[in-house]
């Protein structure tokens, strides 16, 4: 096990140091055999929080009440948590109560999966009382024991077993996938953010295809999606989520506004996918000032995703499209009103006033994207005047 870092070394040491025993835990174990590099060192541990907080200098009470402690190690956090086991699941998502256990075993087995419920301290080396390393080799996302009751403790894992699928490019095991389905409507009593982050990932992923099961099962009815449909084209695209998000609400035959009031889905993505389905005009044929329209209206960015997702999904080639694009942006031809060798201001001299002006720019635009030599102050005047 390589690359951990000293600060985590330094917890699982102190606390050894201490008579207690402590392991990193959960998908930093995971990544690590998987030759990745962990986000995130968590520590799992039979010391109390109050002896957690007593062996270190600087620590935060992140989550006491649940057994978690965040030990600041020269300026890195690591969260520390006390061996425990869940009690009643009252709404889906959190146990009623934590109960603090000395047993490790029994705390790996309140994870979710087999993959994320292993342990390692560089004394005893893989702690994996659940099959985790052969699911591993075996490119296989279980449930730890029984998966009905897994997923109905917590809904959300059944997004987060999709999305390990789907990140990491492993399959469900059967069982697993089966009873996810059938529990997948108490997806409903999950919050909107938790969903999205959850979906945010696995639609980057290589198998984002996983989920289309889940949503013919009801799963996602409540934020907005349903329906039965293919998703295998979508790693066509690049891992890009405003993309692929676009994509799967066209693939879908989605609606926009729904998804992204039930989601919560934040403006800048919603912006993003308005603008994408504002240029869904263009096709191979389109001429130069389609082109324009696109770029003023969305901008290159998208305009380029929109041709890829023209591309790769509905199979229109749209090559020349972008070549073209591509071509007046470095020619600099104008094709929106910031471009125009006239102001505002020069039109009111002229004569024009309120929503007239406006209205004017735009058509004075419309002009200059199919008549570039025109953007010219002199010209644009004798445009104006004539169509006063």
């Amino acid at each position: 096990m390589k690359n951990i870092p000293t600060g985590a070394e330094t917890i699982i040491k102190t606390l050894e140091n201490r008579g207690f025993e402590a392991y990193l835990v959960g998908g930093c174990v995971r990544d690590m055999l998987l030759g990745k590099d962990p986000k995130d060192f968590d520590i799992t541990t039979n010391a109390l929080p109050e002896q957690i907080k007593s062996a270190f200098e600087k620590t935060i009470d992140t989550g006491i009440k649940h057994g978690t402690v965040t030990v600041i190690i020269n300026g890195m956090p690591f969260e520390v948590t006390t061996f425990r086991n869940d009690g009643d699941y009252i709404d889906k998502r959190r146990p009623e109560t934590v109960n603090f256990v000395s047993d490790l075993r029994e705390d790996l087995a309140r994870r979710d999966f087999t993959v994320n419920a292993m342990a390692y301290n560089r004394t005893k080396g893989i702690v994996d009382c659940f099959g985790g390393r052969e699911d591993l080799k075996s490119k296989t996302v279980r449930a730890v024991g029984d998966p009905e009751k897994r997923f109905s403790e917590d809904a959300l894992r059944i997004m987060r077993l999709v999305r390990f699928c789907s990140v990491l490019d492993f399959i469900p095991e059967k069982k697993t996938y089966k009873a996810a389905k059938k529990l997948c409507k108490n997806l409903r009593f999950v919050s909107a953010e938790r969903i999205f982050a959850e979906f945010s990932k696995l639609l980057v992923g290589k198998r984002p295809d996983l989920i289309s099961d889940i949503i013919a099962s009801g799963g996602l009815e409540s934020f907005g999606i349903s329906g039965k449909t293919s998703l295998k084209k979508l790693p066509l695209l690049t891992s890009k989520l405003e993309l692929r998000l676009f994509a799967f609400i066209k693939i879908l035959g989605l609606d926009t506004d729904e998804i992204s009031s039930k989601l919560k889905i934040k403006n800048s993505i919603k912006n993003y996918l308005k603008k994408c389905e504002a240029i869904m005009f263009l096709t191979p044929e389109s001429d130069d000032f389609e082109i324009k329209t696109a770029l003023a209206t969305a901008g290159r960015e998208i305009l380029f995703d929109v041709c890829e997702y023209k591309t790769k999904i509905e199979k229109n080639d749209m090559s020349d499209i972008a070549k073209r694009a591509e071509k007046i942006i470095k020619s600099a031809e104008p094709y929106t009103v910031s471009h125009l060798k006239i102001s505002g201001k020069d039109l009111e001299n002229l004569g024009f006033k309120g929503e007239k002006i406006g209205v004017m720019l735009k058509a004075l635009c419309d002009s200059v994207k199919r008549n570039p030599e025109n953007n010219k102050r002199e010209t644009l005047i004798s445009i104006a005047e004539k169509l006063k």
